[in-house]
């Protein structure tokens, strides 16, 4: 059943990108002073609500590391060829680009003229910098991984597919009785199989030309009927949340698939 806990990690990497993993609004908002002008806070009061809200935000930044260092570990791990080698390139420096903001927020942290304000306007940067800059390089590695995870899956199924091809070759020859059902879960796993091989590779057609626009004028000469009208849907849809879900609906073809050949086995 090890299939399964793999498609269950893929669909997890899809809702994710929904849930927002970490949030750097609780600093913002957390722990803050609004003193009236004859307020008599004492010096501890305020030297400990800083602390509180570095502390906070260091917290934050660490989430944001380790978030960071996983999604480069994954990236890194996928092995693809060019094109698509040049996109991963291009995620890699992202990471490194965004490491060194961090790097860079760190320091300003650790700044011994730290106070309050700055504390909280720096923790405002990092929220914006999250929901712009690295939301984007987030939905594209977690595409990127998602895409060429779900094609690797895919190529298991299809060993998988072939060896109950001989199998009930095999069995025809032995003249087993259930040969003939066998036959027809075989060719409802090849239907699913085949759908979710096609949805796989819409997927992945969307996300290059989602990264590599075309310019007005310009065709491809391998472009087909079907990629052609996958662009207008691109166009008029949100593209990221489009190839996560056709990405989404290739796992649900390939999990029927696997539920035929539990149910292949259960047959003999």
């Amino acid at each position: 059943m090890n299939i399964y806990k793999k498609i269950m990690v893929m669909v997890f990497a899809i809702l994710s990108l929904f849930l927002g993993i970490f949030s750097f609004e609780s600093v913002v908002f957390a722990d803050q002073i609004d003193q009236n002008p004859g307020s008599t806070a004492s010096t501890t009061t305020v030297v400990s609500a800083l602390e509180s809200k570095k502390e906070s935000l260091t917290d934050a930044l660490t989430a944001s590391y380790d978030e960071l260092n996983e999604l480069k570990s994954e990236v890194e791990s996928i092995k693809v060829s060019d094109p698509w080698d040049k996109i991963q390139t291009n995620l890699l420096n992202q990471t490194d680009k965004i490491k060194d903001y961090y790097d860079n927020s760190s320091e300003k942290l650790g700044s011994e003229n730290i106070n309050q304000d700055s504390i909280k306007s720096l923790a405002k940067e990092l929220k914006y910098f999250r929901e712009g800059v690295f939301s984007e390089y987030y939905k594209n590695s977690i595409n990127f991984i998602l895409i060429f995870e779900e094609a690797n899956l895919l190529k298991i199924a299809d060993s998988r597919l072939d060896k109950i091809s001989s199998d009930i070759d095999r069995l025809e020859k032995q003249s087993v009785s259930k040969t003939k059902i066998l036959k027809t879960l075989y060719n409802d796993a090849s239907k699913h199989l085949k759908l979710a091989h096609d949805l796989n590779d819409s997927a992945k057609t969307l996300f290059y030309n989602y990264l590599n626009p075309i310019k007005p004028g310009e065709t491809k000469p391998e472009e087909t009927n079907q990629k052609k009208e996958n662009q207008k849907e691109n166009q008029i849809s949100d593209p990221q949340a489009l190839i996560r879900n056709i990405s989404h609906k290739s796992l649900d073809e390939l999990k029927t698939t696997y539920d035929i050949f539990i149910n292949m086995s259960k047959t003999l």
